[in-house]
């Protein structure tokens, strides 16, 4: 596992490393003028990158939404192996989001995903399906704050639904440290089910998102979820180390790698690729 992500990592990071000490880190530029794929949508605007919108692939949500009359597909590869054995795989894992014509509010559709099971034998089916909507409630040059409900019905098939409709909400907020550092905070709340019983789950999240040049950047994550497995269960810890690369205004690839140390709730790593296409 380890292997094959320092891999995609070496190529996603490939062209920086030439250019490290040559290139100088890039400064802000809030005053400028945004592209025609992001037009600002007030003074301040920090929502006028790929970058800043993409959400994939942490726990956390980006702040920012996508802008009127654009929609972002964003989709990628999953591939869990537990502690005692056995591996999940999820894939295209697609996120369709869509701006609407009320200025920072946008809509967002989870189709299914395909899954395969190999543990004590291979399963395959499809994962629930999950609307919501989004929101930026305001911002400044440096900081954005926002929220967010996200919805999933029980379509899934072969073990791979929840048994029952779950809704999460959420609060998220962004903060620009300098031209190469910034963070993401999330709070989540969560209700779940596993068909026979439904509980609360409360998700804080942290991000830390480093700029690097020639438009890539390298974050790490940690998030914690409260009743992880059903209610009064322990509360998992879960890490994501990842990098991602903009080709361009509307394409950008990602790689990860997340681990989740905590063995009261069956520890586990797992290896991601991914992509967004903004159109």
């Amino acid at each position: 596992m380890i292997r094959p992500l320092c891999a995609a990592l070496a190529l996603v990071l490939a062209p920086v490393a030439a250019l490290a000490q040559a290139t100088p880190v890039p400064s802000p530029a809030p005053s400028a003028a945004p592209s025609q794929y992001f037009p600002a949508l007030g003074n301040n605007d920090p929502c006028t990158s790929l970058s800043a919108i993409v959400t994939r692939p942490t726990v956390s949500n980006s702040v920012c939404t996508v802008r009127p009359n654009h929609v972002l597909v964003e989709t990628g590869y999953q591939n869990t192996s537990a502690s005692g054995g056995g591996n999940t795989v999820v894939y295209p894992q697609s996120l369709i989001r869509v701006g609407t014509i009320v200025p920072a509010l946008e809509f967002d559709l989870a189709p299914p995903s395909a899954a395969r099971a190999n543990i004590g034998g291979a399963t395959t089916g499809t994962t629930d399906i999950g609307a919501g909507l989004k929101y930026v409630f305001g911002y400044t040059p440096k900081f954005n704050y926002g929220g967010q409900i996200f919805v999933t019905a029980p379509t899934g098939v072969n073990g791979f639904s929840a048994g029952g409709t779950q809704t999460t909400y959420a609060l998220q907020a962004g903060y620009t440290l300098n031209p190469v550092f910034s963070v993401t905070g999330v709070t989540q709340m969560a209700s779940l089910t596993n068909g026979a019983a439904r509980w609360t789950s409360f998700i804080p999240s942290l991000v830390l998102g480093a700029s690097l040049p020639n438009s890539t950047g390298l974050f790490a994550e940690i998030a914690q979820f409260s009743h992880a497995t059903g209610p009064a269960t322990p509360t998992r810890t879960q890490y994501i180390f990842g990098a991602y690369r903009d080709l361009g205004q509307r394409l950008q690839l990602d790689a990860s790698i997340g681990v989740s140390p905590t063995v009261a709730t069956g520890r586990y790593r797992y290896l991601s690729f991914g992509a967004s296409y903004y159109i």
